[in-house]
């Protein structure tokens, strides 16, 4: 796979350009400002990207208008940080304040706000969170009662616009593929029989790192006999054995943007009900890819692959895939009632997965990235083999 070309940060036309569409539809809805709590809807508006995020303590605030410039919110600490944000005020407090942690400051922020429609968008949708305590955000919204001011959802506007990257983003996710790519690609002769889960994170890990990915904050390693039952929890101290299925799912990052697509490895020679499932999945990623192109919506993308793979629209773990981008898994779901349309720009996970045929709540998943363009698609992904790797049994190679 050829190097990604891409820019750390993001300039200011692709800020404004972001900014932009989301005011659009902003006016579009009724809302005269939205508040953002939340990393990626702060660092999609304003640039800010911090590793800072990782502590509860300090609480941070971006008010952006319909109509005018986005407004900080923020502890001290981040007053520079933010004066070199797309914002244009920064207002701060001494946090941590307890008995007032940024409320007034937010209250001053909206106080600067045109009022048309009196209605303020918070991330209240499914697939968002508010960032601030229960009790502050309440606070917040009596306070702003007092002055005919309405906070509503305004999820929709932020999932929305989002959802369609511009190519400064594709670049980030596709890097971000790539060096996930390449190291899978190695894996086959860096696991071996008496490793361990924990063992293999690790070495999968120095592995992503070394190929080019910023960080590996998501990296799943489960393993069983005949196949796996758990593909969300923690690796283990359990030991490779032949016979074994092994998967690493995993999300690394570039500039704080994610792939998330995994990878299968046997122990051996896999179980012959291992390969079927394996190779239906294959099937099943082919026909989805073959429809992905503007238009078609993600229930479409269900329903080819529960054709192919022989299942109920209602069957499976509930979906096949979703969005990527600053978040590992980002609206909307392959799902067989989403009607979302698809277009240019947009990033999927093709994620089918089906029980293996004896059963016991075993199963195999498998996982592509992918680019809609405005024809059809484009893989980010180096497809995964057509059949399933074998590791070495052999001692593990250092890295």
């Amino acid at each position: 796979m050829p190097p990604v070309q891409f820019a750390r940060g993001e300039t200011k036309e692709e800020l404004s350009n972001r900014v932009g569409r989301l005011q659009a539809r902003m006016r579009e809805e009724g809302l005269d400002a939205l508040l953002l709590t939340a990393e990626a809807n702060v660092r999609y508006v304003t640039g800010y990207h911090s590793p800072f995020w990782q502590s509860p303590t300090r609480p941070w605030f971006v008010v952006l208008p319909a109509d005018a410039a986005a407004i900080a919110v923020v502890p001290t600490i981040g007053a520079d940080a933010f004066a070199r944000a797309n914002v244009g005020e920064v207002i701060t407090w001494p946090a941590p304040r307890p008995h007032d942690d940024g409320v007034t400051e937010l209250m001053q922020a909206f106080g600067k706000v045109r009022k048309v429609t009196g209605k303020i968008g918070a991330e209240m949708s499914a697939e968002m969170v508010v960032r601030m305590p229960l009790l502050d955000f309440e606070r917040l919204r009596e306070q702003l009662a007092m002055q005919a001011w309405e906070i509503v959802d305004g999820g929709v506007a932020l999932k929305q616009t989002r959802l369609v990257k511009s190519p400064a983003e594709v670049a980030k996710v596709e890097a971000a593929c790539r060096a996930q790519s390449l190291a899978y690609e190695k894996l086959p002769r860096i696991i071996t029989e008496g490793m361990t889960e924990v063992e293999v994170c690790k070495a999968v890990k120095r592995l992503f790192l070394a190929h080019g990915s910023d960080d590996a904050p998501y990296v799943i390693c489960r393993s069983g006999a005949l196949s796996y039952s758990d593909i969300i929890g923690h690796p283990t101290e359990r030991t490779l054995q032949p016979g074994d299925m092994l998967v690493v799912d995993s999300g690394s990052q570039v500039d704080g943007y994610h792939c998330d697509f995994n990878r299968n490895f046997a122990v051996g020679p896999p179980a012959p009900e291992v390969r079927e499932a394996y190779d239906n999945l294959y099937k099943a990623t082919e026909a989805a890819l073959a429809i992905v192109r503007p238009g078609a919506t993600f229930r479409d993308l269900y329903n080819a692959m529960a054709t192919a793979l022989g299942i109920s629209g209602s069957g499976g773990v509930g979906r096949m895939g979703h969005s990527v981008g600053l978040q590992l898994t980002e609206w909307p779901s392959i799902h067989p009632i989403e009607t979302t349309a698809l277009e240019e720009g947009m990033i999927l996970s093709i994620e089918p997965s089906v029980e293996v045929a004896s059963g016991g709540g075993r199963f195999v998943v498998t996982e592509e990235n992918v680019l809609v363009t405005a024809t059809g698609h484009r893989l980010l992904t180096k497809r995964a083999p057509t059949s399933i790797p074998s590791v070495v049994a052999a001692p593990a190679q250092e890295l």
